[in-house]
């Protein structure tokens, strides 16, 4: 209870810094955390009498994979998979001084899940919305601007802060994530920025009660506060405060939302080539079966880079449960609705929390390496793994070292609008990976590779 209170304290602390800024500091755009965050479009500068403007733009990405080993550990007799998918979208975006509307039509798939004589879609195994309703919109949302600085984001979304950690599109996955919600976003296009999100979910339109019955576990609501401020033209603070509720996991008690809290941020230093981060959240409140939650996050990082070379070392710590002790309350730390492809290596061992880790948490020191030649851009990640805690199985403490992650990557951008992307990855892992992952032979070598192709033209773009 105590912790919780001084982060509670801590939450309050931020609110404030965030009401101070807004009088005294001019607004910024988020800084880049880390090498592979994309630029929002939420921090789009704008021009104070822009004309309006409709921009028709396609997004088709089509990727084959051979993998052996991606996301679950081979055993022996098994085979590889092979498959090929497609995403497909149609955007279409109009700007204008008082309102912006986006639009982006989507069909994700596997090539064959579709019967090309019927037209209908054939069974997967992995849910997503492409498996029920091939064509959908992917965003559908309406932005009202008061005034240059205020606005109102209502509708479906992607939703991506700072370094996607906690919050990501997750465009490595066919589909990707949005969000329904509403955003209250201030940005003075200067050295400040601040959103309200808010978002309440259900299965259908109800006449009594509000049982939620997803498909897929999801948040029943859901609020976030995200600031970030550049203090100095070196230094500059990022927030995030959540609050997410899930239904309660028994039947009988539907009618009680547990509540999550994630609260921390990041500072950020850069002078010169050198760039220093530290990210730091606490997870507080309760799971969807009401239990006490614990947890924590830190990652520490350091960049060297110049216009063709970059290098970075880091850490990620996520707090897990020792097994041994049977704690009462939940000690695991969720990273939210980020993405872990781009932070826990590309083969996708750790993307489920707590559930990939047996409960027993992670360490995850990490050395990148990218160098740039002309339009090709090669990258070269290492991740080692240890759980984070002791994990006991069969009445004795495993190893807590897991394995070693090597990750390949090659970009080649002919133009503007074409992206060919060769990736390749494998590893190197222990018996007590296995033993974690509850399955799989730590004799093997998992491995996965790709071929990407992407293409983003503008169809059109007209002044209206």
């Amino acid at each position: 209870m105590k912790h919780i209170l001084n982060f509670r304290k801590l939450f309050c602390f931020f609110i404030l810094i965030q009401g101070y800024s807004t009088v005294r500091a001019q607004s910024t755009q988020p800084s880049s955390p880390d090498t592979t965050k994309k630029p929002a479009a939420d921090t789009v500068v704008r021009k104070p009498e822009q004309k309006p403007t409709l921009t028709i733009g396609l997004d088709m990405r089509t990727r084959a994979e051979l993998k052996h080993g991606y996301r679950s550990l081979p055993v022996k007799d098994t085979s590889a998979a092979a498959d090929i998918s497609q995403r497909t979208r149609l955007n279409f975006d109009y700007k204008s001084k008082s309102l912006d509307v986006f639009l982006s039509i989507q069909d994700a798939r596997i090539w064959g899940q579709q019967d090309p004589k019927e037209g209908q879609t054939g069974s997967s195994t992995t849910a997503s919305p492409s498996t029920t309703f091939p064509l959908y919109f992917f965003e559908a949302y309406a932005e009202p601007h008061f005034g240059s600085k205020f606005s109102m984001r209502i509708g479906r979304q992607r939703v991506i802060y700072d370094n996607q950690r906690l919050f990501s599109e997750n465009d490595w996955r066919v589909p990707a994530n949005s969000h329904d919600g509403i955003r209250l976003i201030y940005n003075n296009n200067i050295n400040f920025t601040t959103e309200l999100l808010a978002a309440f979910n259900q299965s259908g339109e109800n006449t009594f009660t509000t049982k939620y019955q997803p498909i897929l576990p999801n948040y029943k609501d859901l609020f976030v506060h995200y600031l970030n401020w550049k203090m100095t033209d070196k230094l500059a603070l990022t927030t995030i405060n959540v609050m997410d509720g899930f239904q309660s996991s028994v039947p009988e008690k539907y009618t009680t939302t547990y509540q999550r809290f994630t609260s921390g941020g990041r500072l950020e230093y850069s002078a010169y080539n050198w760039y220093v981060t530290f990210s730091g959240y606490y997870q507080y409140g309760k799971d969807s079966s009401g239990k006490k939650i614990g947890a924590y996050y830190i990652q520490p990082e350091i960049r060297y880079s110049t216009n063709s070379f970059t290098a970075r070392l880091g850490m990620e710590y996520l707090s897990g449960a020792d097994s041994s002790t049977h704690p009462s309350n939940d000690k695991n730390f969720v990273p939210l609705y980020g993405t872990s492809h781009r932070f826990l290596g590309n083969l996708d061992l750790f993307t489920s929390f707590p559930r990939d880790v047996n409960g027993a948490g992670l360490i995850n020191p990490y050395l990148f390496f990218q160098m740039k030649f002309n339009n090709v851009t090669l990258r070269m990640e290492n991740h080692l793994f240890y759980s984070q805690s002791k994990f006991v199985y069969n009445g004795t403490a495993t190893d807590k070292y897991l394995g070693f992650e090597n990750d390949w990557r090659l970009n080649y951008k002919p133009n503007k609008f074409t992206d060919i992307e060769i990736g390749a990855c494998w590893a190197i892992v222990s018996k007590s990976m296995a033993i974690i992952k509850k399955g799989g032979d730590n004799t093997l070598i998992p491995y996965f590779g790709y071929v990407s192709l992407k293409l983003t033209p503008t169809l059109g773009k007209f002044t209206l």
